[in-house]
């Protein structure tokens, strides 16, 4: 990875963060900025710290400063330096997942369905591909209930959603989703869902998603992977797995946290 100099790094607010007017002394000013940048993710892992020259000039402190700030990150292994090679971040930024009450979730599923329209483009029970098959720990002959749908608001298509599901037959009408949430239908074929985790990311839309939902190729979209759990017991097995892919122009995720 090509690195950047210190100014291009850092922008001048941040420079200015370090002062002598502070109690605490320089290098540790400056590791505890250049720490939470790489423990928050900004900086990634890989990436080229500036050299000690372009640091010193970029914050107006003494190469020995930088030279005691970057120790203190090699003794926390955020960052690994190599002669010839430069100082280079090691750290790798996993994103906490938030809590949040599973109630909340499911009445934020159940609102996105009643206050817009599906229109089904699947709806059966097959033998799903292998990463379908290694997610819920399937036989190659064991079959899931498949339902693919596109959501929409005032004539627009904002979502398209691709879920796999078991322990669930399908319906012998699929238009109950066009005004139904998946979770719904769930609930009265008795399935129970104890756990859900949700993986929220940007992906580019590939040339049959951009085609449902009406965007140019590579048009960025807003990926959210859900996984529903059902506790047996001891142990927690995956009864539905959903890709919901959202138009980012028409469509806001707003989550309500609320401290204990």
């Amino acid at each position: 990875m090509t690195a950047r100099t210190g100014e291009v790094l850092f922008s001048q607010s941040q420079r200015n963060l370090i002062s002598e007017d502070l109690p605490s002394p320089l290098y540790h000013q400056l590791y505890s900025l250049i720490k939470g940048y790489i423990t928050d993710g900004t900086f990634h892992q890989g990436e080229k710290l500036p050299s000690e020259k372009e640091l010193a000039e970029a914050f107006n402190v003494s190469r020995i400063t930088v030279k005691r700030a970057v120790n203190e990150l090699a003794a926390e292994d955020l960052v690994e330096r190599a002669r010839g090679k430069g100082t280079h971040i090691t750290y790798k930024y996993t994103p906490k997942p938030v809590q949040a009450p599973l109630l909340g979730v499911l009445e934020e599923i159940d609102s996105i369905a009643q206050n817009s329209v599906a229109e089904v483009l699947d709806c059966r029970v097959v033998i799903p591909p292998q990463n379908i098959r290694t997610e819920f720990c399937l036989a190659n002959n064991d079959s899931l209930f498949h339902l693919v749908r596109k959501r929409e608001r005032a004539g627009a298509f904002f979502g398209y959603f691709d879920s796999w599901s078991a322990g669930v037959d399908s319906p012998e009408n699929s238009d109950i989703f066009i005004n139904q949430s998946r979770h719904q239908y769930f609930r009265e074929s008795g399935m129970i869902v104890s756990h859900i985790n949700q993986t929220i990311s940007a992906v580019p839309a590939t040339a049959a998603i951009a085609s449902h939902l009406q965007v140019p190729v590579g048009f960025p979209l807003l990926s959210l992977v859900r996984r529903s759990y059902y506790q047996d017991d001891d142990r927690e097995m995956l009864v539905d797995y959903l890709v919901a892919l959202y138009n980012t122009e028409l469509f806001q995720y707003q989550m309500d946290l609320k401290l204990d």
